[in-house]
């Protein structure tokens, strides 16, 4: 076992300064106010996605985008 030596506790207000560097949070890929996502979907699910999307006439990102604020807002609708 390693032995290693405590760091001494950081203040609320050194926390907070370090918490406003820009490495201090993870690196996200940002274009305006958007913020890209990976996700993990089946080859069948991805073609039926993409085939609905041509038919909407739109790119995948953006049929995804519409189709998760309907599914959003009908959850919103639902649980009130």
């Amino acid at each position: 076992m390693a032995i290693v030596k405590k760091q001494p506790r950081k203040s609320a207000q050194e926390e907070a300064y370090i918490a406003k560097a820009p490495d201090a949070q993870p690196a996200r890929w940002h274009r305006g106010d958007k913020t890209q996502v990976t996700i993990s979907l089946s080859l069948e699910l991805l073609n039926r996605l993409d085939e609905a999307a041509r038919e909407q006439h739109l790119n995948r990102s953006s049929l995804l985008t519409v189709l998760i604020n309907q599914g959003l807002a009908r959850m919103a609708r639902e649980a009130a």
